[in-house]
């Protein structure tokens, strides 16, 4: 039951990873962020794209960087965006044209390592701070970020289950 609850547990984190991706071609339906796609059922492709855009690259108090929620632009994001390199070539994950600490590339990252507290811990506290914006002005990706939220909060108490 052990390793079935940590297989499960990281394919939602992957599958929440996907939903965060941008979304050519439109991300697959992730049953708990059901509410997002629910939200977003009437939205034509390319306003997804612009929803997307508008959320997370023109808006920095959204980004999906993870560091720079934590960090910002000072030397301690740096050290951690090369561990993360290291640690993602190790594991085999490619983050592709992202940075490291993008939550996209850092989802898999953590579900691939799911007894590491520390960097579920700093992923959730950087999680906390993006959705702050999106839940004041009602944007569907809040549904994603608190779904993502959830499964790492709940990741590390399953795995004695």
């Amino acid at each position: 039951m052990k390793a079935e609850g940590r297989r499960q547990k990281a394919e939602v984190l992957c599958a929440i990873a996907n939903a965060l991706r941008y979304p050519v071609p439109p991300p697959t339906r992730v049953e708990c962020a059901a509410d997002f796609f629910d939200e977003v059922a009437h939205v034509d492709p390319r306003g997804l794209e612009e929803l997307y855009t508008t959320t997370f690259d023109l808006n920095p108090v959204a980004t999906l960087e993870v560091g720079w929620h934590l960090w910002g632009e000072q030397y301690e994001r740096g050290r951690f965006l090369a561990d993360l390199r290291g640690l993602q070539e190790t594991l085999g994950i490619d983050s592709g044209s992202e940075l490291p600490d993008h939550l996209t590339v850092l989802l898999p990252t953590i579900a691939a390592r799911p007894d590491d507290a520390e960097l579920r811990e700093k992923c959730a506290k950087a999680i906390e701070k993006m959705l702050k914006p999106l839940e004041e002005h009602g944007n569907p990706y809040r549904h994603v970020l608190r779904a993502a939220h959830s499964a790492l909060s709940t990741q590390h108490s399953g795995l004695s289950s």
